[in-house]
C-alpha cells in the first residue's frame, strides 16, 4: 500500500485494491474510492479499514463480508447427507418424489415382486438400462437415492412411468418374466 500526502488532510492511497482518497472534515476522516465511502474517527482507522480490503472486480470486500462467506460454506459442508443428496439430485428428487419419474425398484413394487432378492432387482435394473440404452442411444437420467436396506447412497436411473424400457425388460428378464404373464384365463 502506497499512501501520498496532497495537501494537509487530504491523501491519496493506492492498493491492490484501487485508489482511494482519504480526507478529513472537521473530526472525522472519510476512505472514498472503489464504491466505498466510509467514516472514521481517526486516520489510523481509515488506513487499517484499507488493509482489509479484498480484491474483487467491483472494489474491496470487508473482512466481514469475507467472514460471512466463510461461515456459509462451512454451514453448508455441515448439512445432513440427506439434504446434501436431495440438493445434488435437485428437479429430478422432486419428480421422483411426485411420481412423475420412476426406479425401476418402484416398478417392482407397484407390481408385488417382493418375492424377488435384492440382486434379482439390481439384474432388472440393468436389464432396464441396456434397453433403453438400445433404444434411445444414450443413459437415463440418474438420481442419488438411499438403498431400502442398506441405507447406503447410491446413484440409480429413472424412467417415465409408462417408459416401454421398463416393461420389456420386465418381460425378457428370466427372474420377472412371471409378473407378465395373465393370472386370470377368460371365461367362456
Amino acid at each position: 500500500m502506497n499512501i501520498t500526502k496532497r495537501q494537509a488532510g487530504h491523501y491519496t492511497a493506492t492498493t491492490h485494491t484501487g485508489t482511494f482518497t482519504i480526507h478529513r472534515t472537521h473530526r472525522t476522516w472519510h476512505l472514498v474510492g472503489n464504491g466505498t465511502a466510509r467514516t472514521f474517527r481517526t486516520m489510523r482507522d481509515a488506513v487499517a479499514a484499507l488493509r482489509t480490503l479484498r480484491p474483487t472486480a467491483t472494489g474491496g470486500m470487508t473482512v466481514r463480508l469475507t467472514k460471512l462467506i466463510a461461515r456459509t460454506h462451512t454451514a453448508a459442508r455441515r448439512v445432513s447427507k440427506a439434504l446434501s443428496y436431495l440438493a445434488r439430485s435437485g428437479q429430478i428428487a422432486a419428480d421422483v418424489a411426485a411420481g412423475h419419474l420412476v426406479r425401476t425398484g418402484d416398478i417392482l413394487d407397484r407390481l408385488g415382486a417382493t418375492d424377488l432378492k435384492d440382486g434379482q432387482k439390481a439384474w432388472y435394473g440393468r436389464h432396464v438400462a441396456k434397453t433403453y440404452r438400445a433404444a434411445h442411444g444414450t443413459d437415463a437420467m440418474k438420481v442419488w437415492t438411499q438403498h431400502r436396506t442398506t441405507g447406503k447412497w447410491i446413484h440409480v436411473f429413472v424412467y417415465g412411468p409408462a417408459d416401454a424400457a421398463l416393461y420389456t425388460a420386465l418381460s425378457t428378464y428370466k427372474a420377472t418374466r412371471h409378473l407378465t404373464q395373465a393370472d386370470f384365463v377368460e371365461a367362456a
